[in-house]
């Protein structure tokens, strides 16, 4: 369930913000997201890097740690920390059978591998046809001028209807209903209270 209801609970707190005049001024409405939240991220040695995925078909969207669905995947990983973007980076998608990756069964677990090298800014894009649904690994790989390497792995699901990902949508149609309702309460309040500073019946 790791951030089932953050994004949810994002988008309430923003709209009741709104909704009761509280707003941040431009410069502070656009904070950027800790690290430390996000669900995104790998950890190499001390440094860090972003793995974000899009899908071509249906609706647009950023997914990590859930992709929708099979088929078509571009998959980004971007270099955070300053120091990973003149390393090289490679990166190799095996099946998550569950069971530890090892010499003898990766080769066999392997879908998808690319060799490390130097990529501009420290992007690395590439693009999998996800035949079968299941959940798969990525293990990326940084390599630095003097042969120094760092290894991270990030799990992912691949066209999984699980019962947490019908329990997400549940839980944001509650959550949007449960804002408009906030929303209602709190714009009465703020009239009856306009009215009364007025000196009119509300």
């Amino acid at each position: 369930m790791k951030g089932l209801f953050k994004r949810g609970l994002a988008a309430a707190v923003l709209g009741l913000v709104a909704v009761l005049g509280l707003a941040p001024s431009g410069a502070e409405a656009h904070g950027g997201v800790k690290l430390e939240q996000d669900d995104c991220v790998l950890k190499l040695g001390p440094s860090t890097m972003h793995f974000i995925a899009y899908q071509r078909t249906g609706e647009e969207q950023e997914f990590c740690q859930d992709i929708g669905q099979t088929g078509p995947t571009v998959i980004a990983l971007t270099a955070v920390s300053p120091e990973l973007r003149d390393m090289a980076i490679g990166a190799r998608i095996v099946k998550d059978t569950g069971a530890p990756v090892s010499k003898d069964n990766l080769d066999a677990l392997t879908v998808a591998f690319y060799e490390p090298k130097v990529y501009r800014n420290g992007i690395m894009t590439f693009e999998h046809d996800f035949k079968d649904a299941g959940r798969y690994r990525a293990i990326v790989t940084v390599r630095d001028d003097l042969g120094n390497e760092w290894v991270s792995e990030f799990a992912f699901g691949v066209g999984l209807y699980t019962f947490w990902g019908m329990l997400e949508y549940i839980l944001y149609g509650v959550g949007f209903f449960g804002l408009v309702g906030v929303m209602i309460l709190a714009l009465r309040a703020k009239a009856h209270k306009a009215a009364q500073t007025a000196g009119v019946p509300a």
